[in-house]
């Protein structure tokens, strides 16, 4: 296999990168202990605090404001990347504070608040948090409920929040609501900087994860919280572009940390085949288990460019379509979940097992494909803007790679020509496309990895020749054709009970 291999060895970008790089490996092998993380829900103080030490809870905070790194975005991007490869749980830890706890502060806040937070976020003395999705508001953000009512010194905020990771830890959360004038009219979105001990700030249950269990994602609820005007990030009418600029800075984090988890699957994948004897041979020179890996490789080694390349973009100081980054977090998630279920059943019954790396791993890159956008959302929003005559993703790849774009423009032009070119399946068909295309261009010097993208973007364009339509019964309807089959299954009697007894709260029902 190796003469097939893809050699692409990304030199990390600074002696600092580097530095930090290496410490990370000497931490991991003396003080992280990821199974004991991950069953006891809880990422022990002193990771925080050592982290935090380090600065890499804040890795952008400039020395000025109160930072100890100072990274740029290359250097960001690959500090995750390593993280990604040592612990999944602790690299969306890290993540999540710098870029949903710092940067909407760092970028939106007055000077106040940056003086106020940033140096405690970057030393790791509070960790901040980003609340944002509620019950039915998670890909659809426009579905908000949580209400800011204006008055005379600020807002009074009212509602609450779901699936806000590290909000029960946190020293500072930043909100996003409705935004209501004191007549009670709707006037957009505003986005809050709320302090952790704020009165009306009450925090709720905590989620039991199927991955990240070393992270906390819990509710929280406000009621008839009273926020000063000097709390808003921006303008009190910029709520959904703090959203905007968080999330998908956010989503070119995680493909950096996707990438590095991929990597350390790929070892472990060639590290069991590499000892594991079938009769008088070792897995690792069976045909499947060379094509097994070489696929993965490939993967790891495209996203290392993109994201890469991304970075050298911004540090540069140009501005990138948002699709780039929906784009490239899309491919990033689906590549992870493709090599953890790859390493699963390589692996056998030792990757199912918990005492081994795999079956964590698998769990937490799970939730990849959903947070920060599910990649059937975000897969039909590339669709959309693919189809737009104006598409500003287009005309980014065609200032890139003429070549690139005019496939993707063939393929949109075969989607319009069709009677069905608005359906969901379609236009999910159609985001892969764009997203692979994106992939495609970002490592058009690489011939081998253009040829293997383009494999990709093949099988799913295939997809828009299908217009069948597809019509189900309503639900009710459904499901008692399902109860045919298999009976009215009820698994709702009580188990543990888990809630505190009512002799025991504050007033007796």
């Amino acid at each position: 296999m190796s003469h097939e291999l893809v050699q692409i060895a990304l030199a990390p970008p600074s002696d600092r990168s580097q530095a930090m790089a290496e410490w990370l490996g000497d931490y991991a092998r003396r003080r992280i202990h990821s199974r004991l993380i991950d069953e006891r829900r809880c990422i022990p103080p002193y990771v925080a605090l050592d982290f935090g030490n380090r600065g890499l809870l804040g890795m952008q905070v400039p020395a000025e404001q109160g930072g100890l790194l100072g990274f740029d975005h290359q250097e960001y991007f690959w500090t995750l990347r390593q993280l990604g490869a040592i612990d999944f749980t602790l690299a969306a830890f890290v993540g999540l504070n710098n870029c949903l706890g710092v940067r909407p502060i760092l970028r939106f806040g007055n000077p106040a608040m940056r003086e106020r937070y940033l140096p405690a976020l970057a030393r790791g003395r509070i960790l901040g948090s980003f609340a944002v999705t509620e019950a039915c508001a998670g890909s659809n953000p426009a579905g908000i409920a949580a209400v800011a009512q204006r008055q005379a010194q600020g807002f009074v905020l009212s509602g609450e929040k779901w699936w806000s990771g590290s909000a029960q830890w946190s020293g500072v959360i930043n909100v996003v609501a409705c935004h209501h004038d004191d007549a009670g009219r709707h006037c957009g979105f505003v986005a809050l900087c709320v302090d952790g001990d704020q009165p009306g700030l009450r925090h709720g249950e905590e989620a039991l994860t199927l991955g990240l269990r070393g992270m906390v994602q819990n509710q929280v609820h406000f009621d008839s919280a009273e926020i000063g005007a000097d709390r808003v990030l921006g303008s009190p009418y910029a709520g959904m572009s703090v959203a905007a600029d968080t999330m998908t800075y956010g989503r070119l984090a995680i493909a950096a940390v996707s990438s590095g988890t991929i990597w350390r699957l790929l070892q472990l994948m060639v590290r069991y085949t590499g000892r594991r004897r079938v009769g008088n041979s070792l897995l690792y020179g069976n045909d499947h288990v060379q094509a097994v890996m070489l696929e993965h490789w490939r993967a790891a080694s495209a996203l290392d460019l993109l994201v890469r390349r991304i970075a050298v973009v911004l540090d540069g100081g140009a501005s990138l379509p948002t699709e780039v980054y929906a784009a490239a977090k899309l491919v990033a998630t689906e590549l992870l979940w493709a090599a953890a279920d790859s390493a699963m059943q390589l692996l056998g019954g030792r990757a199912y097992c918990e005492n081994n790396p795999v079956a964590q791993i698998w769990r937490d890159a799970r939730v990849t494909r959903i947070f920060e956008g599910p990649s059937e959302v975000i897969a039909t929003y590339l669709g959309q803007q693919s189809l737009r005559r104006e598409s500003p993703l287009l005309q980014h790849l065609q200032a890139l790679d003429t070549g690139q774009a005019s496939k993707l423009q063939a393929i949109c032009d075969s989607c319009q020509s069709t009677d069905a070119k608005s359906s969901a399946s379609n236009l999910i068909s159609l985001g892969y496309a764009t997203a692979w295309t994106l992939l495609a261009v970002y490592v058009q010097n690489v011939p081998e990895l253009v040829g293997w993208v383009a494999v990709k973007r093949a099988t799913v364009a295939e997809r828009l020749l299908e217009h069948t339509t597809r019509t189900l019964p309503d639900a009710d309807s459904l499901s008692e054709l399902i109860a045919k089959q298999i009976g009215l299954i009820r698994l709702d009697r009580a188990g543990e009970q888990v809630d505190l007894d009512p002799y025991f709260y504050d007033r007796f029902p």
